[in-house]
């Protein structure tokens, strides 16, 4: 049987030599034929991106920075947060200026993996799946895994799946927004919970999931249907009906313990959420 043919960095664009990046590590003679993969730090540049037989997912390992995009006559200029992915299918040169240093995973995929045809370029803000895909192949790289047939093309065929499927639910170049994984929404339910006697910022609240501001603003309402403002007066309300079932407090008490700065603006959010006021709640439950 005929040897696999090595996917090698000549293969690809070779902007990285081009433009100067700080490459830490490729997947050069590990033996891999489905992928090519490098890590690096990309400094700022503007470029070009000739036209190549494969296709090329970019993942963004820090961020945000501003970057532009220009391909087929369409140009798009975003602030890219952590995390993101730009697709370039094979067949297609783009044009990319980058404002800002960033840590980025290159990951070459052989282009017969791919089933979409005529497939357009693609900002993905947060996709979970490729993020853990390309975790993956990010570790094989640093420790040097060769045993291409059994892990490396797998998880090729997969980026592929998911590349593909996501395409065909795209417009060009539109910028896919995901949302937050429940690990994610756990992790922001305590940070809520557990801070909600005090004021509760848009900015921790991204934080606590580990985002941007603006990804975590679009990401939340995509998973949750609601801004972030009336996600915590909800929270404050249910913890405010639980304080209130137990009947060991006063209603000004209460207010304050849930994050209101007084009782008329519990019975104000309570009164819009549940219907009914603070008072009478209390008098139907106990």
């Amino acid at each position: 049987m005929e040897a696999k043919r090595e996917f090698r960095g000549s293969d690809t664009h070779g902007v990285l030599q081009r433009f100067g990046a700080d490459i830490r590590a490729t997947s050069e003679g590990h033996g891999w034929s489905s992928i090519y993969a490098s890590i690096q730090r990309e400094n700022p540049f503007e470029g070009r991106f000739e036209a190549i037989p494969d296709d090329l997912i970019v993942l963004h390992r820090s961020g945000p920075v501003e970057t532009t995009f220009a391909s087929g006559g369409h140009v798009t200029s975003r602030c890219i947060p952590k995390g993101s992915i730009f697709f370039l299918p094979a067949g297609h040169a783009c044009e990319v200026g980058l404002r800002g240093a960033l840590d980025t995973l290159h990951i070459y995929l052989r282009a017969n993996l791919v089933s979409v045809h005529n497939v357009t370029p693609l900002l993905v803000e947060r996709d979970v799946v490729i993020q853990h895909l390309a975790q993956a192949v990010e570790q094989a790289v640093c420790e040097k895994v060769s045993n291409s047939d059994r892990f490396i093309d797998p998880i090729a065929r997969a980026l592929a799946d998911r590349v593909s499927a996501i395409s065909r639910s795209s417009e060009p170049w539109q910028v896919q927004t995901a949302g937050l994984p429940d690990y994610e929404l756990r992790r922001l339910n305590d940070f809520i919970e557990a801070n909600l006697e005090g004021e509760i910022t848009l900015a921790a609240m991204a934080s606590a999931c580990g985002i941007g501001t603006k990804s975590f603003v679009r990401a939340f309402a995509a998973t949750t249907g609601k801004s972030p403002y009336q996600y915590v007066i909800a929270a404050r309300v249910e913890r405010a009906k639980r304080l209130i079932e137990q009947d060991q407090e006063g209603l000004a008490e209460i207010a304050l313990r849930c994050g209101f700065s007084h009782q008329e603006h519990l019975t104000r959010a309570f009164r819009r959420l549940t219907g009914q006021t603070p008072g009478r709640y209390r008098r139907s439950v106990n």
